[in-house]
């Protein structure tokens, strides 16, 4: 009788050991180091998209919008994907304004370029290309909202001159 391959928490563990690949890497003159994934989990490539979205409702909704903060969104990805994919030091609880904050001082000490260009390419690409289709499906919704409400608009319409 053949033996059976059933999937077990240990076996599940072994298989998923795979997914914690990381290398150490040093930033600044200081070589401060920074421990970067090397391989991007789908979970966490889920929680960075969704954190975006997040985001960029918050912006959507904030009724004052200054150059530093509009100039500060396009960075969201790089400092995402650092958030996610690095042990570099982020506050547990952040809004827009602290992480775009946080950004500039990871920019401005060329941290983000060598984190950023650390990561295996592929595995940008793969969070890039999930990013661009969390775009798309949000820029759908966007729009078929629009034209939701410009139908409800004009059948209001139509109502108003009809009883006119």
């Amino acid at each position: 009788m053949a033996k059976s391959n059933k999937l077990t928490l240990a076996k599940l563990n072994t298989v998923d050991n795979k997914n914690n690949q990381r290398k150490t890497i040093y930033v600044t003159p200081e070589r401060y180091e920074v421990n970067i994934h090397t391989f991007f989990r789908e979970s966490l490539m889920e929680d960075a998209v969704t954190e975006y979205i997040a985001l960029v409702e918050e912006l959507r909704n904030q009724t004052e919008l200054d150059d530093v903060m509009i100039r500060g969104t396009l960075s969201l990805f790089n400092v995402l994907v650092m958030k996610k994919f690095t042990d570099l030091p982020f506050p547990k609880k952040m809004d827009l304004s602290s992480l775009i904050n946080i950004s500039r001082k990871f920019m401005d000490n060329g941290i983000t370029n060598e984190v950023i260009n650390s990561f295996p390419k592929e595995e940008l690409d793969k969070l890039e290309q999930r990013f661009k289709t969390a775009q798309q499906q949000a820029a759908k919704v966007v729009a078929e909202m629009a034209v939701a409400s410009i139908g409800q608009a004009q059948d209001i319409s139509k109502e108003f001159s009809d009883a006119s």
